[in-house]
């Protein structure tokens, strides 16, 4: 056989590989092609080809790729979920470990029982189902209130959306003032409260029974204490929290020290900011 022959054959092997890829067009329901593309990109090989733009999902592959890749379509484009956001602040393990460790039974009858575990020399809280039909009613019977006395916030967000936390608190801040009067020097010691605010944003996704946060914290903080100029510091970070649905994670804490002094001919004052919260968030779907 010729070296002509061979180049031919060759080349018309090397076409009948290139038309053996199917180009499909897909047009996807719920998630973008942008969502989309990176996981499907790995089940390719190296001569096929996926691109795409908003809904329209492009793809030049073998058969046997294309129905891996449908299958994955399958379980991945689909509407997103709704979760409900819930943050917590200044609490303790303590408290939180009760706050997770919510056992309930059933018995026969048409009653059942909700308690929470006791925590040290604080007792728990219980609740009383009693079925009525397809409902199911609940009341609290007693407990100890200190979970409710925490700074607790809950929203909704569609999976993949951005929500914004707003955390903060007035906290007491202890200022002493030196007055140089004709008679001699005054000392004057007075508590004056100051709002300290900070935030982030949270974009939940669900993996299984896992969900997977990204948080990117926005802190402002305002000077307005009396005698001083006003001045606005803000401080911004970003990270991905990972843990189960419907369990606290912690965030980390939040931490806040500002000093601050001033004074005139005649009189000085100074004044001191402390403060730290521990801060824990969860994330729960919600069944429509």
């Amino acid at each position: 056989m010729s070296k002509t022959c061979v180049c031919f054959l060759f080349a018309v092997w090397g076409m009948s590989a290139a038309f053996a890829n199917e180009l499909e067009i897909i047009t996807l329901k719920h998630r973008s092609a942008e969502e989309v593309l990176p996981m499907i990109r790995p089940l390719l090989d190296q001569d096929e080809v996926a691109n795409g733009m908003n809904e329209q999902l492009i793809l030049r592959t073998s058969p046997r790729n294309l129905a891996q890749i449908k299958q994955l379509l399958n379980s991945i484009d689909t509407a997103p979920r709704r979760l409900k956001i819930s943050v917590v602040q200044n609490v303790d393990r303590a408290t939180l470990a009760r706050m997770n460790e919510v056992s309930g039974t059933v018995g026969i009858g048409s009653a059942g029982r909700i308690s929470v575990p006791d925590a040290g020399n604080q007792g728990g809280a219980n609740a009383r189902l009693q079925r009525s039909g397809d409902k199911l009613d609940a009341r609290f019977d007693s407990g100890d209130t200190q979970i409710q006395d925490h700074k607790t916030q809950q929203l909704q967000v569609i999976e993949g959306g951005r929500a914004f936390v707003r955390v903060g608190l007035s906290v007491p801040v202890p200022q002493q003032m030196v007055i140089q009067r004709p008679w001699g020097t005054e000392v004057i010691d007075q508590t004056q409260y100051q709002d300290v605010s900070s935030g982030f944003y949270v974009s939940p996704r669900i993996r299984g029974n896992n969900v997977m946060l990204e948080i990117s914290t926005q802190n402002d903080s305002i000077g307005t204490m009396p005698g001083l100029y006003p001045g606005q510091n803000v401080q911004r970070a970003a990270s991905t929290l990972t843990g189960r649905l419907g369990e606290w994670i912690a965030l980390g804490g939040m931490s806040q020290e500002q000093s601050n002094k001033s004074g005139t001919p005649n009189s000085r004052s100074s004044s001191q900011v402390n403060e730290q919260r521990n801060v824990f968030i969860k994330a729960e779907e919600i069944v429509q």
